[in-house]
């Protein structure tokens, strides 16, 4: 018996040493910071107890050809403000902020005018700011040839910066001399008809943003008013429920993590509360995990259950009384016809009693109960037994011989 079991359990071992081993999830991410950075804190998470492994690419249209080719499982995108097949959302990173330098102490009268002073820095070709700075300069009516955008920031020295990243580090500000920051529009006009919310609608993936007073006091001592995209991480569509919603959870307990890595992942953005919805789909994992605190049906509705059942006891209520009401008003009719029985009972027994009439008259009430049965529909009870009975004796003493 002790080898029957010992084998039993070697079959068992071998049988789960030969199922696959669970894939782990692909993470891609482009090379542009924090991605890399927010990517291997994400490779720490377990979801659905499988690892994540990271894939960098070259540029985001690279990434983004691959997740929806459903090469890859997850990766890091910018907001593209209009849907992507076969991909959704599963949770908000970090905003990258427009950081917008000129050279010199001549304000750039408009973005127009500041496209086209000079060579500028808009990031590589086919990113945002790059994309961004070309389509704006097409708003303000100029030609390509009118706006130098630079292929890197090695080759020339820009005379603008126009380029989407975190707060800029000391090191970063040192290389700067006699640059300023450039504002869209004063930051009181935030929520007034700036030009940063007429960019943010002609553009759904961005946002208004305002950088504050002195954050960079050698580019300028006032506030800025810019733009911001938010980078998302994303998910191909096909990716388990179960596993979205771990991910997502996991994300969200990383929160103070990566805003270590990247400070502006921990700052609300300015109109949140305004934002219009994503142009990815949530997940539906990332839904289920953002509705958990929701209240169910039972507790949404509590109020109108306990209203509705209130006013279904009280209906019962009346139409009980109702229904006692007429089965007494019954009784009575019928109580008084016992008063005739009763009453012809007393005549029945004098001396000098009319007995063909006593029977008559009995015979006359119990036709009246009967109808009464049948038109009020009195209940053949007890009561109307006991008249019938009643009835019927009187009749037999009435109608038997002297």
């Amino acid at each position: 018996m002790n080898r029957q079991q010992t084998t039993a359990g070697l079959l068992v071992l071998l049988a789960l040493l030969a199922l696959p081993a669970r894939a782990a999830l692909v993470l891609g991410v482009h090379p542009e910071e924090p991605a890399p950075s927010i990517a291997r804190l994400l490779a720490g998470l377990t979801p659905d107890e499988q690892a994540i492994s990271v894939r960098p690419f070259e540029s985001g249209e690279q990434l983004s050809a691959a997740l929806q080719a459903g090469d890859i499982d997850l990766g890091i995108l910018e907001d593209p403000g209009a849907p992507l097949t076969g991909l959704a959302l599963v949770a908000d990173l970090y905003p990258s902020v427009l950081h917008v330098l000129y050279r010199g102490s001549d304000t750039p009268r408009d973005l127009g005018e500041l496209l086209a002073r000079g060579p500028i820095w808009a990031g590589p070709p086919g990113s945002t700011g790059h994309r961004l700075a070309r389509e704006l300069a097409r708003d303000f009516g100029l030609e390509d040839a009118d706006v130098e955008l630079l292929d890197d920031a090695l080759s020339s020295e820009p005379d603008s910066y126009f380029i989407f990243g975190g707060i800029l580090a000391p090191d970063a500000l040192s290389r700067l001399p006699g640059f300023r920051l450039y504002s869209l529009d004063a930051p009181r006009q935030l929520m007034h008809g700036s030009v940063a919310e007429g960019i943010a609608l002609r553009y759904p993936s961005l946002r208004p943003f305002v950088l504050p007073a002195q954050l960079y006091p050698p580019l300028g001592d006032e506030a800025a008013l810019t733009l911001s995209v938010t980078s998302l991480l994303v998910a191909r569509g096909s990716l388990p429920r179960d596993t979205v919603y771990e991910l997502a959870m996991a994300v969200d307990a990383l929160r103070p993590q990566l805003a270590a890595v990247y400070p502006l992942a921990g700052v609300r953005r300015p109109m949140e509360h305004m934002e219009a919805a994503q142009a990815l789909p949530l997940h539906e994992g990332a839904r289920r995990y953002r509705d958990r605190d929701l209240p169910g049906f039972l507790e949404r509705y509590a109020e109108v259950l306990a209203l509705g059942t209130t006013v279904m006891l009280a209906t019962g209520t009346v139409l009980a009384t109702v229904r006692r009401q007429r089965k007494q008003s019954r009784k009575d009719r019928l109580d008084t016809f016992y008063q005739r029985l009763l009453t012809l009972r007393d005549e029945l027994s004098e001396p000098d009693s009319d007995d063909s009439n006593i029977a008559q008259r009995v015979r006359d009430a119990q036709s009246e109960v009967m109808a009464l049965v049948i038109d009020e529909r009195i209940d053949a009870d007890g009561s109307l037994m006991a008249f019938l009975t009643l009835s019927n004796r009187l009749l037999e003493e009435a109608e038997k011989p002297a």
